[in-house]
């Protein structure tokens, strides 16, 4: 069985690509962005956190491999061709036991070698918080990347509107602005609110997934897509 690896940028693989075996990777959970406030005479902080939502920093993302490569002349190519591809770079990261999902994050390299048969690599990458789903609710559904305990399948494309549509969203983790494109005018009442959709691309910031369920109301006629993609820690 060929072991578990990494693809960057669905072009590289850590083990079909380059034998990098995977030893340890390590996960480290991102800081909350804390709002904070000093008032004086007042004992403790103004804690504003949650009336602005729950925001964070980047993560760090450190994967251990090592490497047989059987000499240094080898270990030398190896390293140069991995540093090349990632340190500085920023890439799409798919983990192959989390395939539904991808991170971004621009990468560093170290490497050493203490033996002639072996070598050590640490990939270590500045990721957004988030994860993202691989798909998104404008591309087509996939059976591969797809996980059947917490997947959900976002058929929100290309949805017609004959005087009346009632969709449900299903929101994730990720507070997501969704952009909604239409081929007529129509309006979207969401939330109590009501906004104009035009034709072509539409965003409105006041218009923002969470996790649960979410209903959106078109009127008019015409073709409208939702273009959402979720997120989790």
């Amino acid at each position: 069985m060929t072991p578990l690896g990494i693809t960057f940028d669905d072009e590289i693989h850590t083990y079909n690509d380059w034998g990098l075996r995977i030893k340890s990777v390590s996960f480290k959970a991102p800081k909350v962005k804390e709002n904070r406030y000093d008032i004086p005479g007042a004992n403790g902080y103004l804690d504003m956190t949650d009336y602005f939502g729950t925001h964070y920093e980047n993560r760090t993302i450190t994967i251990q491999c090592d490497i047989e490569d059987k000499g240094y002349d080898n270990w030398s190519a190896i390293k140069s061709d991995i540093s090349n591809y990632l340190h500085g770079k920023k890439r799409k990261i798919v983990l192959d036991w989390d395939s539904g999902y991808y991170y971004e994050g621009r990468g560093s390299v170290e490497s050493e070698k203490d033996n002639r048969i072996y070598s050590g690599i640490t990939l270590e990458f500045d990721c957004d918080p988030y994860k993202y789903e691989i798909t998104s609710s404008a591309n087509d559904w996939l059976w591969d990347p797809f996980d059947l305990d917490n997947g959900v399948i976002r058929e929100y494309a290309n949805l017609l509107v004959d005087g009346s549509l009632s969709l449900t969203v299903i929101g994730s983790p990720m507070s997501t602005v969704p952009e909604i494109s239409s081929d007529s005018s129509m309006t979207l009442q969401y939330e109590g609110e009501t906004y104009l959709i035009e034709p072509g691309m539409n965003y409105y910031p006041d218009i923002e997934i969470t996790s649960g369920e979410h209903t959106m109301i078109f009127t008019g006629n015409g073709t409208v897509s939702v273009i959402y993609r979720g997120g989790s820690l």
